[in-house]
């Protein structure tokens, strides 16, 4: 059976459904006071009410006073006079309806947590991933950097000591030749001396392009200004070098990254910019982050088209860029125009391991 509950007036029925709540409520249209079309509006403008099913009783049989109340919230509508059958067989199909509605809504709740618990494992995993890909990549870096460095020391040390003493023994011997030695002989040991002395100084600018020393003795400002005076002079491009808060020293592998992004754009700027004449690069430290900016007058390109060509120098070469900013968790941003130039802008938190 059914527990039921008599308020006499709308405004009766209001108060009472605050504190005892019912399942099912049948609402005459023609109260005292309050009527049942404003009763029911005001019941399904509540949060706590607005999914109790409220059924009209009424009288009023013409279609107007039915869509009335359809509109103002009502589920269903019963006629006087009432039959005792037709009312409970009715009250019975709404309560099922809103206990389906309201488990429907229950599943949907439990839905809708075990899709964000699944997605937030999901991202936890993915995030894992990210950062353990990280770590190799800056593993793989450092790596990269400590292979340079030793390939270095050794071309510099080892087959740089053996070409300079290769150079000194042929000029030795091509000062003691006596006079009547034949014109050809001397002419292949200045040949000789000629070509030990251009391999020492190639192998020499190998060893520095892969690791200059002074990068860990001095720092990188005053390794920055010896590579732009060396590439200014071999390239017919002016550049504009500026340093603003750089006075102490970084950790190793952000000096490293700095190094080696500028010495890349320097490079791209050589070979793909072709009529740039200009480059000014400045870094300046933040109270968090090294910020560099390097701009040039070139032909500027499509960024989107170059970035996402991986067969072309320039566009690996920026990616390359973008990956070592991205290793020591930088921003990295690129922008050019036609006959605009370009413009690369990168943050690296100064403290970055």
């Amino acid at each position: 059976g059914f527990g039921i509950r008599i308020a006499r007036s709308g405004e009766s029925a209001l108060q009472r459904v605050e504190y005892d709540r019912p399942d099912v409520i049948l609402l005459d249209v023609l109260l005292p006071g309050m009527d049942g079309f404003e009763t029911c509006r005001h019941l399904k403008a509540e949060p706590t009410t607005e999914d109790i099913p409220i059924i009209f009783m009424t009288s009023l049989t013409s279609t107007e006073d039915k869509v009335k109340g359809f509109e103002a919230g009502a589920v269903d509508y019963v006629t006087k006079p009432l039959h005792q059958e037709e009312v409970l067989a009715r009250i019975k199909t709404h309560l099922r309806l809103r206990d389906l509605t309201l488990n429907l809504e229950k599943k949907n709740r439990q839905l809708e947590v075990s899709t964000r618990v699944e997605k937030m494992r999901l991202f936890e995993a993915v995030s894992q991933q990210r950062e353990q890909l990280r770590a190799l990549n800056s593993k793989l870096t450092q790596v990269q950097e400590a292979e340079r460095t030793q390939l270095a020391r050794e071309l510099h040390d080892e087959m740089g000591q053996a070409l300079t003493a290769i150079s000194l023994n042929l000029t030795a011997v091509f000062e003691t030749l006596p006079p009547e030695i034949a014109p050809t002989i001397k002419e292949r040991l200045a040949e000789a001396s000629w070509l030990a002395d251009q391999t020492l100084e190639q192998v020499r600018e190998l060893s520095l392009n892969l690791r200059p020393p002074m990068l860990d003795d001095l720092g990188l400002v005053p390794t920055l200004l010896w590579y732009i005076k060396r590439y200014t002079q071999r390239v017919n491009i002016d550049v504009n070098f500026e340093t603003v808060g750089l006075e102490d020293r970084m950790a190793s592998i952000v000096e490293t990254a700095v190094y080696r992004i500028v010495q890349e754009a320097l490079t791209n700027i050589a070979k793909h910019a072709k009529t740039a004449k200009n480059v000014q690069i400045r870094l300046e430290r933040s109270v968090t982050a090294i910020v560099v900016l390097i701009k040039d007058d070139g032909r500027g390109f499509d960024v989107a088209k170059v970035m996402g060509d991986q067969s072309s120098n320039s566009g690996i070469g920026l990616l390359g860029m973008q990956e070592r900013v991205k290793l020591l968790r930088g921003n990295f941003n690129v922008e050019s125009q036609l006959d605009q130039g370009t413009c690369l802008s990168i943050a690296i938190p100064w403290g970055s391991e």
